[in-house]
C-alpha cells in the first residue's frame, strides 16, 4: 500500500487520514490535525478547561469537478 496519494495539486500522506466519507459522486477525506485549541481556568489548586482539534481539515474530491482526482482516490480505495 502506498504511503502517499498524488492528486492534481497536492500530495496526501495516507497516514494522516482519519476517515473518508463516501457518497455516489464525492469523497470527503478528513485529515488528523496536530493543531489544538482550548482554554483552561485555574482557581486555587483546582482547574478545568476544554481542548479541541482543527475542524476544517477536510478535502473534498467531486467526480464532476475533479474527475482525475476522483478516479485516483477510487482506484486507491479499491486496492485496499
Amino acid at each position: 500500500m502506498t504511503k502517499f496519494i498524488k492528486l492534481t495539486n497536492m500530495l496526501l500522506n495516507t497516514t494522516h487520514m482519519n476517515k473518508i466519507y463516501i457518497t455516489p459522486n464525492k469523497y470527503v477525506i478528513y485529515l488528523m490535525s496536530n493543531k489544538f485549541d482550548g482554554t483552561s481556568y485555574t482557581i486555587g489548586m483546582f482547574g478545568f478547561g476544554h481542548i479541541s482539534s482543527c475542524k476544517d481539515c477536510e478535502i473534498e474530491v467531486c467526480e464532476t469537478k475533479h474527475p482525475t482526482d476522483y478516479r485516483i482516490v477510487s482506484d486507491w480505495i479499491d486496492k485496499i
